[in-house]
């Protein structure tokens, strides 16, 4: 017989599952608590026990994974504009962190981050990796500037988008590609110019 935490944890998933799955069909906006308790095959009244109303449960999904998101950049992001790693062929350490992040709350991200989610969560999650990559930036050159002939906030975009969308179009996609082909698409993005990726530089 289970332990009263893992019948908590167990009912917890199966609310998580019915949010995913209500994504689907439904926005956020419309989805509600009949739905995720008819999905998840629990009671009002169990649902309640857990989470104050659907926005709440929103709220808690979304803190957890912005929260485990800060944490793994914290603990990553030193060291990560090394041009030698390009060259030898190894994604920096805190771009696999950030695909196995994706890999491993992918259903929940898939839902959150689409066309039925949560747009400010995309952002709020932009806004931390803007954030470290700053950071980072200022501990390597001693000033958080990007080159003098680009503006500075297009500047970070389009580092910040190399990331973001490659992540976004692999999560919208059910496709082969593992987690190391996926590191290293976006490792070849960082670095590649435009005329590189179209395969016709110095033709």
């Amino acid at each position: 017989m289970p332990t009263h935490q893992e019948q908590i944890a167990q009912t917890d998933a199966a609310i998580l599952n019915a949010l995913v799955t209500a994504g689907k069909t439904k926005s956020l906006n419309q989805i509600t608590v009949s739905d995720l308790t008819r999905l998840s095959g629990i009671s009002r009244g169990t649902f309640y026990l857990h989470y104050l109303d659907k926005d709440d449960l929103v709220t808690t999904v979304e803190n957890s994974l912005s929260s485990k998101f800060q944490l793994m950049l914290d603990t990553g992001i030193d060291g990560t504009m090394n041009y030698q790693d390009l060259s030898a062929g190894q994604p920096y350490p805190v771009i696999e962190d950030i695909v196995a992040f994706a890999a491993e709350n992918k259903a929940m991200l898939s839902f959150l981050f689409g066309p039925n989610g949560d747009p400010a969560f995309a952002n709020a999650i932009t806004a931390l990796l803007q954030k470290s990559i700053l950071s980072e930036l200022k501990r390597v050159k001693g000033t958080a500037k990007f080159r003098n002939d680009l503006p500075q906030k297009y500047a970070l975009c389009i580092v910040t988008n190399a990331i973001m969308s490659v992540i976004l179009t692999w999560l919208s996609n059910e496709d082969s590609l593992s987690q190391s082909e996926l590191s290293k698409v976006i490792m070849r993005t960082l670095y590649l110019s435009p005329y590189d990726v179209l395969g016709i530089k110095g033709q």
